[in-house]
């Protein structure tokens, strides 16, 4: 998966700069809405303005209006900046594109060049992970590559992943964020109680970064 070929292009949407008069607290908080920040998945339905989104917390809301960068009949996956109108609606504010990474397992050679990493995480059925990518603005190739598995003490099969990262000469230059998901169906269609994913990630500093995530029954 190249830098370049993206699901989604990078959204967003310029706050308007208000100046109020009155220090009341409930025109303060009427005039800025409070911004909520969460990954979710997008479906799009037959028209880009018929968008309904399901967040990694576990809720669905209608998105009002449009996003650019989007066709009819699509799923995506995003990071989202929004604000509720209602119960069941959201204006999305920011949009930063997420993409999900490709098994890499048969590449040649499987590369694992260094990226500084912020954290990772389970959520919504995939395994979350935040990056600085070092770079001069060349394309990076990214993806998983399912190095075993192996049955654990939990009755179930633990799956040990690493990220692949092909840096592609590009120079580490300056450091910019970027987010990717594993999707769980990607590890095992058919898990059970029990499984799991050991996440190894390659940095510059001596030893890589680990995680051990619980994986959702399906």
């Amino acid at each position: 998966m190249r830098d370049n070929h993206l699901f989604f292009i990078i959204y967003s949407l310029s706050f308007l700069s208000v100046t109020a008069c009155s220090s009341d607290q409930e025109e303060t908080e009427d005039a800025f809405p409070s911004l909520i920040t969460e990954m979710a998945l997008i479906e799009v339905g037959e028209t880009t303005s018929n968008i309904t989104m399901y967040t990694d917390s576990g809720k669905k809301y209608r998105v009002a209006g449009e996003l650019e960068g989007l066709k009819p009949r699509t799923w995506g996956r995003g990071l989202f900046g929004y604000v509720l109108q209602d119960a069941s609606t959201v204006e999305v504010r920011t949009l930063l594109n997420v993409p999900l990474l490709p098994n890499s397992s048969e590449l040649s050679p499987l590369k694992r060049d260094p990226v500084d990493v912020v954290s990772a995480w389970m959520g919504g059925g995939f395994v979350n992970i935040h990056l600085k990518k070092k770079t001069k603005g060349g394309d990076h190739t990214w993806g998983f590559i399912l190095d075993g598995s192996y049955a654990n003490t939990a009755g179930g099969t633990t799956y040990e992943v690493s990220l692949y990262h092909d840096q592609s000469g590009d120079p580490t230059a300056y450091s910019t964020d970027v987010y990717f998901s594993i999707d769980e169906d990607a590890l095992s269609k058919h898990r059970i109680t029990g499984d799991s994913v050991r996440l190894s990630i390659t940095t510059f500093e001596t030893d890589p970064y680990q995680w051990h995530f619980a994986l959702t029954p399906s």
